[in-house]
């Protein structure tokens, strides 16, 4: 039961905090009723009500803090505003970091690591995303977001990478009686050795000239060559013989019920096809159960992956490793460091987020400290990688590593989410943040890069489908107080914005937590103080000037905000710099648009019919229902008529595919605002006359079907023509 006295306090500091929040949000209102001025007095006065919440709300949980801590923190406006400025909630923060300086000590948190710290005490209060979910954050993940952070005294960590935790069972030990899986390993340990190709890469050796100055050596050259070695489950996957061999020994030692039938090469070692008989995969995938079950009991693989490290472990095995002490020459051939771990927290997100098991980590990083070896790509397998068990089955062997790690990645290889998260998880062991990414029917990577001169950039690699513009990062954006996965440009615009002044970044999300504490008709009044404020401030804030969008309560309003923010971008960057960031505010704000009530009255409508137009709206049901609201169906007709006129006149159209799947996206939410089948039909049959004889699309001499006239015809219900043959 809980303490009266206890209860009482924690009502008065309630109170407490509810009047001081209040008071920070009327502070600098211009009518002194709407809300904030969104200036420097709001945002101090903001966050001295958000310090005081947080320290009554410790008070309230018996929570004590150094009072060395709480003044360095004061001290510095970068760390105070980060710890009480960019979570509606700051304790999680304020605690997480106070729990890296117990563990890790004053000097890195306070002085040489401080960012790094507030990365790793931020990004701990974001739950973390699901390991199926995701594929990019494959450890046990960070505790719940309303987990905080442990601040008992304790001993400075002491950073311990886990050995090998196989314990290797003697599978003939004379004085118990062996079971299954001792019988298991003792055919594949005492087998005799088979011989099997592989495949090896050669260095030419080096040829000297007259003057025994050595020649520029050839390329590499992949080299077939047949070896000898023990004999491992996979094989008798793949072996009628072996299957045969091993069913008889089993038997013979009373294990009749174990009869393997998979088929002779129907998976083996280089197997890249999918298997398609679904009976003969359940056998297969029995089987590989067998052996891995064998192979884990036995110690000859770990029973489970190793247990993610907690933030402190993380932190402290970047921060060895940023001061491992190279020679000149291997720092420069390693590109060392890759990202400065000295970076504004807001780009170290990645990197903080990653939960990789210690020991992983160590082997890769090892291999690159003292080889300088960087493997951001494996094997590449086919279609047999769609089917994980059959993948796992087709190189099942002993290895000291569980499904999941970049190791077994390695061995058993994959397709483009295995090769993203290998791309992605190598860069952040070297010290990059880094993610997979998602593409249309493809996994890629993204990372910051860091430039002396240019400073941070969010770069995308392994792009298959599609640049930037299709591209969805799968580490969470963690800068609105909601996080969850966000398009790459999302994410693009932290570089930015760290580029253009941390200072003015970490000011705008205060102002989003100012925003978020107001009442929703404070929020619909001020949304255009907000946006001018923030581009004020940094134009590449993207979650306050997000908020404002979705704040807006008429056509009109969202339709400012989007000319305030093109003349605030316009003077900034190379011409096209900033593209797609302009094009997704645009996009965000024509969508709130469509969310609004339409215009009462013609001449408003034709108003904003005019304002998308200058803005060059491409959203496909928003342009609709303008055409729609001014001239019925006849002007829908007419106007979707013009655009395809347009579209093939334009000459984007035989440069590449994005001026063609961009218009074609568009057939699909225009069909659907017709009403019924046969208006639907009658529109597209209009709309392929206008196709006639053009129906085909040249790029680089390569002939296809346009992606619009594909579209049209499904919604006409006929089959698309044939070209290019």
């Amino acid at each position: 039961m809980k303490n009266p006295a206890s209860q009482g306090r924690l009502l008065r500091l309630s109170r407490l905090v509810t009047l001081t929040m209040a008071a920070a949000i009327s502070i600098g209102a211009g009518s002194g009723a709407n809300g904030p001025d969104f200036d420097r007095q709001a945002i101090d006065a903001y966050l001295e009500a958000a310090r005081t919440r947080t320290l009554a709300e410790c008070t309230a949980k018996d929570l004590t803090l150094p009072a060395d801590f709480l003044a360095w923190i004061d001290s510095d406006p970068i760390v105070r505003e980060s710890v009480y400025g960019c979570r509606n909630n700051p304790l999680a923060v304020l605690l997480g970091l106070r729990s890296l300086e117990i563990d890790l000590g004053e000097t890195i948190v306070r002085r040489d690591y401080t960012q790094l710290a507030l990365a790793f005490a931020i990004q701990g209060t974001y739950a973390a995303p699901s390991r199926k979910a995701s594929g990019w954050n494959d450890g046990d993940g960070a505790p719940p977001a309303t987990a905080l952070p442990d601040i008992s005294p304790r001993q400075p960590l002491e950073l311990v990478i886990p050995g090998d935790p196989r314990v290797r069972v003697d599978t003939k030990d004379t004085h118990r009686v062996l079971d299954r899986d001792d019988h298991i390993v003792n055919f594949l340990e005492d087998h005799e050795p088979i011989e099997v190709e592989v495949t090896t890469t050669a260095v030419p050796p080096l040829e000297y000239d007259d003057k025994g100055v050595a020649k520029p050596r050839g390329k590499t050259v992949k080299v077939q060559e047949k070896i000898r070695r023990a004999l491992v489950g996979a094989d008798v996957l793949a072996s009628v013989e072996l299957q045969a061999e091993f069913n008889a020994y089993m038997h013979q030692r009373g294990h009749d019920e174990i009869t393997l039938d998979c088929g002779n090469k129907v998976v083996d070692w280089n197997s890249k096809e999918a298997v398609a008989d679904k009976e003969l995969r359940q056998r297969i995938a029995a089987a590989h159960e067998l052996f891995h079950t064998a192979y884990r009991n036995k110690g000859r693989m770990p029973a489970e992956r190793d247990a993610a490290p907690t933030p402190s472990e993380s932190m402290a095995w970047f921060v060895r490793n940023d001061r491992f002490p190279f020679a000149e020459a291997d720092r420069t051939a390693r590109q060392w460091p890759r990202c400065p771990l000295q970076a504004p927290w807001p780009v170290l997100m990645m990197l903080a987020a990653d939960d990789q098991p210690l020991r992983e980590r160590e082997d890769i990083w090892a291999k690159f400290r003292d080889a300088g070896e960087f493997r951001t790509y494996g094997e590449y397998i086919g279609g047999i990688a769609q089917q994980f068990d059959m993948q796992s089955a087709r190189r099942v062997s002993p290895i000291a590593y569980s499904y999941g790690s970049i190791q077994m990645m390695w061995k058993d290889g994959g397709v483009c989410g295995t090769m993203g998260n290998i791309g992605a998880r190598t860069y952040r062991i070297c010290g990059v943040p880094s993610s997979t990414a998602g593409q249309p029917g493809h996994c890629a990577i993204v990372l910051m890069e860091h430039d002396a001169t240019t400073g941070y950039r969010c770069k995308g690699g392994q792009y298959a489908t599609g640049g930037d513009e299709v591209t969805t990062v799968h580490a969470g954006w963690n800068y609105d107080d909601l996080g969850g996965r966000k398009p790459m440009v999302y994410h693009q615009t932290i570089a930015w914005a760290v580029n253009h002044g941390l200072p003015s970044l970490l000011d705008a999300l205060v102002l989003r937590r100012i925003w978020d504490a107001l009442p929703t008709e404070a929020q619909k009044s001020q949304c255009l103080d907000l946006a001018t404020k923030t581009l004020e401030l940094n134009p590449f804030a993207l979650a306050p000037l997000e908020a404002a969008i979705a704040a807006t309560a008429e056509s009109t309003t969202a339709s400012q905000l989007l000319d305030l923010f093109e003349k605030r971008l316009e003077p900034l960057g190379k011409a096209g710099e900033y593209a797609l960031y302009r094009t997704t505010v645009r996009d965000l704000v024509h969508k709130r648009i469509l969310d609004l009530p339409a215009p009462e009255t013609r001449p408003a409508k034709q108003a904003l019919l005019q304002q998308l137009e200058r803005q060059e709206c491409s959203n496909p049901a928003l342009l609709a229902r303008c055409w729609r609201d001014l001239d019925g169906e006849a002007g829908f007709t007419k106007e979707t008529l013009a655009s395809a006129r347009r579209y093939l006149a334009s000459p984007g159209r035989t440069k590449d595919k994005r001026a063609s799947t961009q218009f074609a996206a568009q057939i699909g939410p225009w069909a659907k605002s017709i009403r019924g089948k046969a208006g639907k039909q009658a529109w597209s049959e209009a709309m392929l006359k206008v196709f006639d004889g053009k129906e085909a699309l040249q790029i680089r001499k390569k002939i296809s079907l346009d992606p619009v006239v594909k579209e049209l015809c499904k919604v006409a219900g006929r089959e698309a023509p044939q070209v290019g043959k």
